[in-house]
């Protein structure tokens, strides 16, 4: 699931969910976070979060960044950026709710 606004640079950015898959000693690969049963695309818990965007540079360039999201904080992010709340205002929250 990828959530959005406008593709503008400084504005939002995107919040999506992924897995990481990392081999085992024995050989077998295991996902994480670590799911009992169906993982569920809706349930916050059974994905890790980034929020991705860009940055405008002193060049007039734009670098793109990832920022790691904690499940907790994935809802009030999704209304940040359903509100379209600047891109600064959302990293400062997301690093005083540390």
């Amino acid at each position: 699931m990828k959530l959005r606004t406008n593709h503008t640079p400084g504005c939002s950015g995107t919040l999506c969910q992924r897995t990481k898959k990392k081999k085992l000693k024995n050989g077998k690969i295991q996902e994480y976070p670590i799911v009992i049963g169906e993982r569920d695309r809706n349930n916050i818990f059974h994905w890790f979060w980034h929020l991705s965007f860009k940055l405008k540079q002193t060049d007039g360039s734009f670098k793109s960044s990832t920022v790691s999201v904690r499940a907790e904080q994935v809802e009030a992010i999704q209304n940040f950026i359903t509100n379209n709340i600047q891109l600064e205002t959302i990293l400062s929250y997301l690093q005083s709710s540390k």
